[in-house]
């Protein structure tokens, strides 16, 4: 139906075109010949009369043709107005004259119909110029106007000749007419079938865009998502970098108190090997103690002061364990809280995790050794009181030195027992100390590969966080490109 209404648009469209320019040539034509009469009748060659025949079947063709084409331009009549009318104008014209050269008049008429593309209609029209032109021929021949038969065999010939060369064209262009139609009819079907194509493709690329719009929303959801747990998991490294800074700092202090528990603890041991050494002296100088009292007790104020000191060191000792303690405690908190940052990190803070767990241990490590450290210091402190109680015992026996000689003596062998013991706990809290400061540099050195650990987490999240932003920027273009790729398809199917 399409079709059919297409063909029905060209062929009006080509009707008008015909008629346009048929009713123009005619028009031309046949006022060109009106004023040649005319023009003769002012030289008084021809009468009035014959010439307003003449003027009038030349012009009344014309003006029907005019009046046709106002009406509608498409109008079917106006080829027969023109080449009729045109026609009885030549035939009278031709037949009347005297001039053997009006036969030529037919010439442009039969150019012009050529226009409607119509055979028959040329083959008509051609037919009655020649036998026009065959029955002016004889008239003139018998009438004398022309007395020269070659003019009379030229004229008939070129007659017949044009008309037959014009049929010939018109039957050559229809037939070229014809097979272009063919192959514009196998084009428009390629084009058909490749629009149909086009239209299949289009609607699987359709399909395909939403397809991949649905796919493409997944996935920036999913980079979103991303984004926003890179930005968590960047906060939290960052906050676990402070932490173990913080750590650092501390631990460094604690490394501080520990040099000076060692400082103590080799003053301790200082001490005590001075005590020995004085407590031998006195078991050595026990027979002279009688004429040594005021040597011994002399030397007992010493020792009492000794003791004195001592007996500061150790408290002294006691508050910085308890910094220690307080520091230990302080570090498991912020193991415990490297674990929490750890755990939100995922996967990129499994291995800071074992760290933090690391420091943790370490923590209750040194928790312990300050718990024994305390203990040790304590039973010092207990010891070093009984000696204080035991010196006083002696200070105030000295006056009666001379008949506490036994007394004195297993006084001195009691202190000499227990310098030992304090020896031996001097020792042992030398070593105690040396091994808190092995743990603490371990303590140190696992800070800091923390430390580097969560950097280096730092750097990679902050990458990947840069890197999911730029997808996401490209996940949002190619969303763009698909809903324009879909608004070009949908566009081409409603063009169809």
């Amino acid at each position: 139906m399409e079709e059919q209404l297409n063909k029905n648009d060209t062929s009006r469209e080509e009707w008008i075109t015909a008629n346009k320019v048929a009713t123009i040539t005619v028009t031309i034509l046949c006022s060109l010949i009106s004023a040649a009469y005319l023009l003769e009748v002012i030289r008084k060659t021809r009468t009035l009369g014959y010439t307003l025949i003449v003027v009038a079947l030349a012009m009344i063709p014309v003006v029907l043709a005019h009046i046709l084409k106002a009406k509608d331009p498409a109008s079917r009549y106006i080829k027969s107005v023109v080449g009729i009318g045109y026609a009885v104008m030549y035939a009278f014209v031709i037949l009347t004259t005297t001039n053997p050269l009006v036969f030529t008049y037919a010439f442009p008429m039969l150019i012009v119909i050529t226009l409607y593309d119509d055979v028959k209609y040329i083959i008509r029209i051609g037919v009655g110029v020649i036998i026009v032109n065959l029955a002016a021929i004889i008239g003139q021949i018998a009438t004398g106007v022309i007395t020269d038969m070659a003019v009379a065999e030229i004229q008939g010939l070129v007659v017949i000749m044009i008309v037959a060369y014009l049929i010939l064209v018109s039957q050559t262009n229809n037939r070229f007419q014809k097979l272009r139609s063919s192959k514009m009819k196998e084009q428009n079907e390629k084009t058909e079938t490749l629009l149909e194509e086009v239209l299949e493709i289009s609607g699987r690329v359709t399909e395909t865009a939403a397809t991949l719009t649905g796919e493409m929303s997944t996935l920036k959801e999913s980079i979103d998502s991303t984004v926003d747990s890179m930005e968590q998991v960047t906060q939290g490294t960052a906050e676990s970098a402070d932490a173990a800074q913080s750590q650092l700092e501390q631990t460094n202090q604690i490394s501080s108190h520990i040099s000076e528990v060692e400082e103590s603890s080799k003053t301790i041991t200082t001490n005590v090997g001075v005590t020995s050494e004085a407590v031998s002296k006195g078991r050595e100088n026990i027979e002279q103690m009688t004429r040594l009292t005021k040597e011994v007790d002399s030397a007992g104020k010493d020792v009492a002061s000794a003791l004195d000191t001592f007996t500061k060191t150790a408290a002294e000792m006691n508050s910085i364990t308890d910094l220690i303690t307080s520091v230990a405690s302080q570090t498991s908190l912020l193991a415990l809280n490297a674990s929490i940052e750890a755990a939100r990190a995922g996967e990129a803070g499994r291995g800071f995790a074992v760290v933090a767990t690391e420091i943790s241990n370490l923590a209750s490590q040194t928790t312990s050794a300050t718990e024994n450290i305390t203990g040790l210091i304590n039973q010092v402190t207990s010891q070093v009181g009984s000696m204080v109680e035991r010196i006083e015992t002696l200070l105030k026996a000295g006056e009666e030195e001379g008949g506490c000689a036994k007394e004195t003596a297993d006084s001195f062998n009691q202190i000499s027992e227990s310098v030992v013991q304090i020896e031996h706990h001097a020792k042992e809290l030398g070593g105690i100390v040396t091994k808190l400061s092995d743990a603490n540099a371990e303590i140190v050195n696992s800070i800091q590969t923390a430390s580097a650990v969560t950097e280096e987490v730092t750097a990679h999240a902050t990458e990947t966080l840069n890197t999911s932003k730029d997808n996401r920027t490209i996940v949002e273009k190619i969303n763009t490109l698909v809903a324009e790729l879909n608004e070009e398809a949908e566009k081409l199917k409603a063009e169809s």
